[in-house]
């Protein structure tokens, strides 16, 4: 499922130049409201490990989630997408699995998938793209 909603140019900063860190964190917050206004819980934001990180984490149905927010005002939402490598990939991998283990989550009967939010200030905009690494 790919979804898009507008939100208010409020929602995810203007221009004014807030640090990256600033603008990150902001639209890890529109992405979380996102989320919770499709169904998911969410179980965890900015999940940090020796291993790698991961922005968010939730579940919805059998399904957990994680998720890799991007926030950049100065490159079009259209190419956010090419912003994950292998590396990132290998490092989102490792953090999930790590996170499975320290929290003891069963996936026994759960699917598991890595999800793109990109969110586009300039355009008030939260792509949404599932299952980014099939």
């Amino acid at each position: 499922m790919s979804a898009g909603e507008e939100l208010p140019n409020s929602a995810v900063g203007g221009s004014g130049g807030p640090s990256t860190t600033a603008k990150g964190r902001c639209g890890e917050r529109v992405a979380g409201e996102y989320l919770r206004r499709c169904g998911y819980q969410i179980l965890e934001i900015n999940f940090r490990s020796r291993v790698g990180e991961v922005d968010i984490i939730g579940t919805r149905r059998d399904t957990v989630v994680f998720f890799e927010v991007k926030t950049w005002s100065s490159v079009p939402w259209s190419e956010l997408g090419y912003s994950i490598g292998e590396r990132k990939k290998r490092r989102l991998t490792a953090a999930a699995k790590l996170y499975l283990v320290e929290t003891a989550r069963s996936c026994e009967h759960c699917r598991i998938r890595f999800d793109l939010l990109l969110v586009s200030p300039t355009e008030g905009v939260v792509r949404h793209i599932e299952n980014v690494f099939a």
